[in-house]
């Protein structure tokens, strides 16, 4: 890619263009299409449902501002979260390839959202292939998420399972400009981390105490802070790896550095 059409990202850069910008060099054609592709814009209260199981699915949703869960409600009433979306984030990147929604959305806080056209989509593929690479791998990226998840429900206790998930939230917070290298602000109540995990809100509110006490992490006035980090890192058993960057780039210490290095 030629220097002298490499861009450097703006100070008011949407998350996307942050994010996809640590990963690979923008030019300023890409910056510029990415930003104009937002200007579709909504926004959702906190607990307003957008996206509904079952019905047809016409846009990709991009989060700008805000926290949005993605859950299933069970035959039996109950909700389980299957990810949480946060600035940067798509929601039905494939839509060409989904005929209804298989999952509700819905805002967990206010929340801004882009609303893309799937032709806006296509034609980064056509126009800009190293940028449809970088979206190529943010799906890789969410699947690695999932996967994840899954590891933790067979395989790792409750406290484990709840350190993990916020370790992983304080790196993608980070790779979008959200958190810094002491902690971040969660927006997640108890019962909603149980959804997240598969536990009771009991459960939660005991492996917090527990991670607390043994100063796994250290939560005040909703902000969660990592006053050890190579032992939560250890006891959680946490591997970045599966949230790394599409290609490496020296931006300093950055939280995904500073859990590797702990």
């Amino acid at each position: 890619m030629p220097a002298d059409n490499q861009s450097a990202i703006p100070e008011n850069a949407s998350p996307l263009v942050r994010r996809l910008g640590r990963s690979v060099l923008l030019t300023s054609e890409e910056v510029d299409y990415l930003e104009t592709m937002q200007v579709n814009q909504a926004s959702i209260g906190k607990g307003d449902e957008f996206i509904h199981d079952g019905e047809p699915l016409r846009v990709t949703f991009l989060v700008r501002r805000g926290w949005v869960i993605r859950y299933r409600i069970t035959p039996a009433g109950r909700r389980i979260i299957i990810g949480v979306s946060l600035p940067g984030d798509f929601i039905g990147l494939h839509v060409n390839f989904t005929h209804s929604a298989i999952f509700s959305a819905a805002g967990l806080t206010d929340t801004s959202l882009a609303l893309i056209e799937p032709v806006r989509i296509l034609e980064i593929h056509r126009r800009f292939p190293v940028l449809a690479s970088g979206l190529d791998w943010m799906s890789v990226r969410h699947s690695n998420i999932l996967s994840e998840h899954k590891v933790s429900l067979g395989a790792r206790t409750a406290a484990q399972r709840i350190l993990h998930f916020l370790l992983e939230l304080w790196v993608r917070l980070e790779q979008v400009g959200l958190a810094n290298g002491k902690g971040f602000e969660l927006e997640l109540t108890q019962e909603q981390i149980g959804d997240c995990m598969g536990l009771s809100t009991v459960h939660v509110n005991r492996s917090l105490s527990r991670l607390s006490k043994e100063n796994l992490i250290r939560m005040d006035k909703g902000k969660v802070m990592f006053p050890q980090v190579s032992r939560s890192v250890s006891f959680a058993d946490f591997d970045d790896r599966f949230l790394m960057e599409f290609e490496t780039r020296d931006e300093g210490m950055s939280v995904s550095k500073h859990i590797r290095n702990a």
